[in-house]
């Protein structure tokens, strides 16, 4: 592993805000709010699939069909119940069954030393497994997950948002 990738880690940036089912998937930050302190936004996608008979040729063959497509974004940051993202987290963890989501936008920082433009995904997800941890002696954290349905957007660097 390069250094400029263990510490590339720490320049990613997690933004959300407060959203529902017919919110749109954001293209930029513009009107979402930072999430300080997060050491964790790792993406996580999952794949449903079936078996299928193609007829397509003389024989037939199997074929796998993708029939569904998930994710789960794990999170973890310090606590700091002044954050404004954390506020916007806390709300959405508790208003979950109700249907709220939040839209999400992840910026992946630039490493190589050129002015591109950030690589990002975006999407939008369900706040789910909103924990804190506070130990005497440790740090307070705080960690959840978001989960998504369907497929997030994804922006290659320099491609520009």
């Amino acid at each position: 592993m390069a250094t400029g990738a263990f510490f590339a880690a720490f320049g990613y940036k997690l933004f959300v805000k407060a959203g529902t089912s017919a919110s749109t998937i954001p293209s930029s930050s513009s009107g979402l709010t930072r999430i300080l302190s997060v050491d964790n936004a790792g993406i996580q996608g999952t794949s449903d699939s079936t078996a299928v008979l193609d007829y397509d040729s003389e024989f037939g063959f199997q074929a796998n069909l993708i029939t569904g497509q998930s994710y789960t974004i794990p999170c973890s940051m310090n606590l700091d119940v002044t954050d404004a993202g954390y506020k916007v987290l806390k709300e959405a963890a508790l208003e979950a069954a109700s249907g709220t989501l939040v839209q999400w936008f992840r910026e992946t920082p630039v490493t190589d030393g050129s002015n591109d433009t950030p690589e990002y995904h975006a999407g939008l997800a369900q706040v789910g497994s909103f924990s804190e941890d506070i130990v005497a002696g440790n740090i307070a954290k705080v960690s959840f997950d978001l989960i998504g349905f369907g497929a997030y957007e994804w922006s290659e660097q320099g491609a520009g948002s």
